[in-house]
């Protein structure tokens, strides 16, 4: 007699399903699992109870209701909740997911991708010094093009990756095919793991004294906030660049904009404490400064790798596979 199929509803109104989840996506999630496809307009608490009080698993994301004690007390057989966005914890508020044992798996890993390959166009670009020289060509000319031998270039140039989580480890798959010499920081890595990663482990003030371009990655918990703060900036050599895609509490900005003042680095930011940055900040007028408004992450098309994630997590589960994204109680208070 066959087992029956699991059954999985959406804990997402109709605009996040739609960005996330190509048609082809949802019509192979419903052929592995008894699939409830209505999402509605706005995600409201009465309209998300009975469904999940029918199912076995949720699928949840970017503006899913927290799954607290309340809603799973009313939801005595969910088991899974596989999230399509990076960071679980808007629905993982308390210790009720965890003493249920509800199995939770995150799409952090895919979310990395653009994150990784993004901050490889900022690298690619600082070394070559280009958003400083297409200001200067542009109103100079060739002379500002003469001048351009000054920029360190990529062969045997450092590059510093600190955090060696998803969006870390990306990176440094994608460094490897480059000519650079890759340090990476990250407490929880060991020197054979760096080294297959193809960088060497360092400690944070080693990196920062050798690194052309530092990228910063690691996860935002609180052990991490101001993670760099002025003595950590006065360590990079004149003429580096920090590059932040990743949280912006991880950086003292007020030491950042201190350090830019001098003209002594560049900096790279997408993301900031608070964000965007007030009005009037130093950040939006200093010409060392790269502003950009958190678009490092995924974005339109970007998104549907989010929910292929989600049916390869759906995949694993009905064929009795582990979940490549899974996140554990004891995981959690590491991850950002």
């Amino acid at each position: 007699m066959t087992a029956p199929r699991l059954r999985f509803c959406f804990n997402l109104d109709r605009a996040r399903l739609a960005q996330c989840f190509a048609p082809e996506t949802l019509a192979a999630i419903g052929e592995l699992v008894e699939l409830d496809f209505e999402t509605p307009e706005r995600l409201t608490d009465a309209w998300l109870r009975p469904r999940l009080a029918a199912a076995d698993g949720c699928i949840t994301g970017w503006g899913s209701l927290p799954l607290d004690a309340a809603r799973l007390a009313a939801a005595p057989a969910l088991r899974y909740a596989l999230h399509a966005a990076g960071s679980v914890k808007s629905i993982v508020v308390d210790d009720a997911v965890w003493e249920r044992g509800l199995r939770v798996t995150s799409a952090a890993n895919a979310n990395g991708v653009p994150v990784a390959e993004f901050a490889l166009g900022l690298i690619l670009c600082a070394l070559k010094d280009v958003f400083r020289y297409q200001v200067a060509f542009k109103a100079g000319g060739r002379a500002a093009w003469q001048r351009a031998v000054t920029t360190p270039g990529y062969y045997g140039t450092t590059v510093g990756v600190i955090g060696a989580g998803n969006v870390g480890r990306h990176l440094l798959g994608l460094l490897r095919h480059h000519d650079f010499r890759v340090l990476v920081y990250d407490p929880w890595l060991e020197d054979d793991a760096a080294a297959a990663l193809g960088a060497t482990r360092t400690g944070l003030e080693e990196l920062l004294r050798a690194a052309h371009a530092a990228v910063l990655v690691a996860p935002n918990i609180p052990e991490n906030a101001h993670l760099i703060g002025a003595a950590q900036l006065a360590l990079l050599p004149d003429g580096a660049t920090f590059i932040n895609p990743g949280r912006g509490a991880l950086l003292d900005h007020d030491a950042l904009i201190a350090e830019l003042r001098s003209g002594r680095i560049t900096a790279c930011l997408d993301v900031s404490d608070p964000e965007p940055p007030p009005a009037g900040s130093p950040l939006y007028s200093l010409p060392n400064c790269i502003l950009t408004p958190h678009v490092a992450g995924s974005l339109n098309g970007e998104c549907l790798r989010l929910g292929a994630q989600v049916l390869e997590e759906v995949r694993r589960l009905v064929s009795g596979r582990p979940f490549q994204g899974e996140v554990t109680r004891e995981l959690f208070p590491r991850l950002g």
